[in-house]
């Protein structure tokens, strides 16, 4: 009796410990991760992505949320839209109580479609071009708004009112730079050339040869990926240096620089701009939960604005859930709004109305380190506008349409 007794008994642990281990995947919070960690995006999306598991992971060490662990769900988006919308569906049906990723507006497109039937939220890390709000998606990022302005004041001061325009052929370029041809209409602006090119072409011939021609006084670059390689070398090619015409990059970051300074050198980008709200530069000489979160995790690693503003998402995902009686999709969308963190002496927070980022705006200029140092700086936070006020909400969404019919009314592959 004593054997069956203790055999029993042995049988009964373990089906407590099954009922135990299972109870402990339940409890778990799961997210999905959605980046490209093959294609043209992936030197953009990867780094993002490293930062989002550091911050996660010290979120679990910590001991999670409400003693439950934060669990991972990835997806490759392949730097395809239709991968992205996929992904989004598929991390969903896996139990995601919310997506952190994406990259092209194309891609975030596409995911918005998801989030908003799913009633699931995104939490989007890049800039963008504004013409945009929903309810499923928190814009982590600068709007139009917060990164064109001040770019466009600063050349117009510093330089002069002719501008160049070049980017890769797909959403954000585009709608980016109808924004900023509306914006000269009110101003003394002028653009003297407008081009595009497919995402992941390197092949730039002729274009330094056209920019000596047209002589402007600055250009304004919203090329998105590894094609930046391509353009750099070819001004490089026919010597065209930030003396001559300076480059303000939209999408050019610290992770970027590394990349093409290690395929052409670092002395054809030397000089030259980017508009961010965080530049790796604000990280040093700093002890506080973020610097150290890098210091443990992310040490050989150039901290871009990307990857600060998903640290930002996953701090207010967790500060919001921490606040909650109960930790839920439906919770976190409707306590997300006016969420804020401080990070580093700066706050960060949700608008009420549009769910994009209130923050401050900062341009840098780029140093043989293939860094930024700051030459200048917004003096308060700026609040995003994701519909510019000098026009009516109509007349954006209206010339969006038209952008997005010039696709074929599909914001696939663009």
């Amino acid at each position: 009796m004593k054997f069956w007794g203790v055999v029993i008994a042995i049988i009964g642990f373990i089906v407590l410990s099954m009922f135990a281990f299972m109870n402990i995947k339940q409890e778990s919070i799961k997210v999905g991760l959605l980046y490209s960690q093959t294609g043209t995006m992936a030197t953009n999306e990867i780094p993002v992505a490293k930062m989002f598991q550091s911050a996660v992971n010290e979120i679990n060490k910590n001991g999670g949320i409400k003693n439950k662990k934060i669990q991972i769900l990835e997806f490759d988006g392949k730097s395809d839209p239709n991968e992205f919308k996929k992904g989004a569906q598929q991390l969903i049906d896996e139990g995601a109580m919310a997506l952190f990723g994406c990259w092209t507006s194309a891609s975030r497109k596409m995911v918005k479609e998801v989030v908003e039937k799913e009633s699931n939220l995104l939490f989007y890390p890049v800039q963008y071009e504004g013409l945009e709000q929903s309810p499923n998606i928190v814009y982590l990022g600068l709007s139009a708004n917060q990164q064109i302005n001040p770019t466009l004041s600063f050349i117009q001061e510093h330089f002069g009112n002719d501008v160049y325009l070049i980017g890769s052929d797909y959403i954000y370029p585009k709608t980016a730079n109808f924004y900023i041809k509306e914006l000269a209409k009110l101003t003394d602006l002028n653009i003297v050339q407008e081009r595009y090119f497919k995402l992941g072409d390197m092949n730039f011939e002729g274009i330094a040869q056209e920019i000596k021609q047209l002589k402007p006084k600055a250009i304004i670059n919203t090329i998105n990926g590894d094609s930046n390689i391509a353009f750099f070398e070819e001004l490089k090619k026919h010597g065209i240096t930030s003396s001559d015409f300076p480059v303000f990059s939209l999408s050019l970051d610290e992770s970027s620089l590394q990349t093409i300074s290690q395929k052409i050198g670092i002395e054809p980008l030397i000089g030259h701009y980017a508009t961010w709200g965080y530049f790796n530069i604000m990280n040093q000489n700093k002890s506080n939960d973020f610097t150290r979160l890098i210091e443990n995790n992310l040490q050989d690693q150039k901290i871009t604005d990307a990857m600060f503003s998903i640290y930002v998402g996953v701090e207010l995902f967790k500060q919001v859930l921490l606040k909650s009686d109960e930790i839920s999709t439906a919770v976190l969308q409707k306590n997300i709004q006016r969420a804020s963190v401080n990070v580093s002496q700066n706050i960060y927070y949700v608008d009420g109305k549009n769910n994009h980022t209130h923050k401050k705006v900062l341009i840098g200029k780029i140093t043989q380190n293939a860094d930024f140092n700051i030459i200048w700086e917004s003096q308060n936070i700026v609040a995003p506008r994701p519909y510019p006020e000098f026009k009516s909400r109509e007349f954006w969404e209206d010339g969006l349409m038209k952008i997005y019919e010039d696709f074929g009314n599909s914001w696939e592959a663009k």
